[in-house]
């Protein structure tokens, strides 16, 4: 059983410096996200200043109103120890009260945590909870040393593990360091492997290939307590994992999984899971975790009061706070882009996408704050760089140079 964030001075025990309004200074990561765009809002909408930090020099979150300053970092991914130092640097320049990382950058500020001073709260765990959580393999263990149900899965690290594998079904085959844009390989069992490629840092999972009704959730939590929480089904998805439209609704049977769960390992900081309810009897399975930010911070609202969630109370019996249920957005840009595809559609004919597009907000677009949405074009002209620069499409340069595939750092 995780101890959790027992004795990490960065994390929520810590006491956040506020000043006589209760506002704090908060850093935000990941600046070109969409995720961190709605995060500084909400943030702002609470009274706080924000901060944002990005590898690029046009990111969306930089023209919004509700950001302060812009800072330019290094690469994460590339250049971790830097970037870390870079992020110490302006906390300390700055007086910032809180950092939140948004991406996959928060295992390396995890594991480089002494470099930034004592009096700023990191909105995260320790680093082996966040990596135990990351790794895909690690954390369907997790599930299995805590009694939780999960199906058959199994480690693929090289070519004799490949050669064992005995599922009798199909089954998932995807990196244990990888995101949702990322490939998931749907296999047959007997199936050759020997097209798989080998890393030692990055092996695979092989999970049983469960198919039903797909959710996703995202939650504040402090020490083991969820502040805040969203669940969302996946309708409208790149490669039917990574969401574009999102949809509040009410499962109480997977707020409570997420609850126990992050009570259980003592969690702080964002965190996501991937569910799959199947069967008659509607058997719940989680397929995955995220330990940061995912979509579904984007179904909240000024008025939900979510910056409260990010400070924490002391108030034991302070409710959950959840996003309105009838609240439906979606990212407009990549429903152009993505959503009206067949594969992404998931069954839906193009004039149900034509209703769903229509009666959803779009989540860059904000009245009073609208210079975001005229610099789109030219921000996506600067990932496309990076898509160039490293090779890779836009889905994955988005975020290339914030992934972390579990290259350990040190100082």
């Amino acid at each position: 059983m995780f101890s959790g964030n027992a004795g990490s001075r960065y994390l929520a025990t810590t006491l956040l410096r506020v000043d006589s309004a209760g506002r704090a200074h908060v850093l935000i990561t990941f600046a070109r996200s969409f995720l961190s765009l709605e995060l500084a809002r909400l943030m702002a909408a609470g009274g706080h200043r924000v901060t944002v930090v990005d590898s690029i020099p046009i990111a969306v979150s930089r023209y919004s109103n509700a950001v302060d300053e812009f800072h330019r970092v290094p690469p994460p991914k590339f250049e971790p120890l830097e970037y870390c130092q870079a992020l110490a640097k302006i906390v300390a320049d700055n007086d910032i009260d809180m950092v939140i990382p948004v991406h996959e950058e928060t295992d390396i500020i995890a594991m480089l945590a002494e470099l930034f001073p004592p009096e700023c709260r990191l909105f995260l765990s320790d680093f082996d909870l966040e990596n135990r959580l990351h790794h895909k393999y690690e954390f369907q263990k997790l599930l299995v040393e805590l009694g939780i149900p999960t199906r058959k899965f199994a480690r693929v690290a090289g070519p004799e593990d490949a050669a064992g594998l005995d599922f009798d079904k199909p089954f998932a085959l995807k990196r244990c360091y990888s995101r949702g844009s990322q490939k998931v390989h749907k296999v047959q069992p007997g199936d050759p492997l020997t097209w798989l490629e080998h890393d030692e840092l990055n092996p695979w999972v092989a999970q049983e290939w469960v198919s039903g009704d797909k959710y996703c959730t995202y939650s504040v939590c402090h020490e083991g307590r969820v502040y805040a929480h969203a669940t969302y089904p996946v309708d409208y998805a790149i490669d039917g994992s990574s969401c574009l439209n999102f949809r509040a609704v009410e499962h109480p049977r997977i707020q409570a999984w997420v609850a126990d769960l992050v009570e259980r390992v003592g969690f702080t900081g964002q965190i996501g899971f991937d569910f799959i309810e199947d069967g008659p009897d509607k058997d719940l399975f989680c397929i995955e975790c995220n330990p940061r930010a995912t979509s579904g911070i984007m179904m909240f609202s000024p008025g939900d009061g979510v910056d409260r969630a990010f400070l924490g109370t002391s108030d034991p019996d302070v409710e959950v706070i959840t996003p309105s249920p009838d609240v439906e957005k979606m990212i407009g840009i990549g429903m152009l882009l993505y959503g009206w595809r067949a594969p992404s559609r998931r069954g839906r004919s193009m004039a149900q996408f034509a209703r769903d597009f229509r009666r959803s907000a779009d989540v860059i677009t904000r009245s009073g704050d609208q210079k975001p949405a005229i610099m789109l074009p030219l921000a996506y002209a600067s990932i496309l760089r990076s898509c160039a620069k490293y090779r890779v499409g836009l889905a994955e340069g988005f975020m290339h140079d914030h992934e972390w595939d579990g290259l350990r750092i040190s100082i």
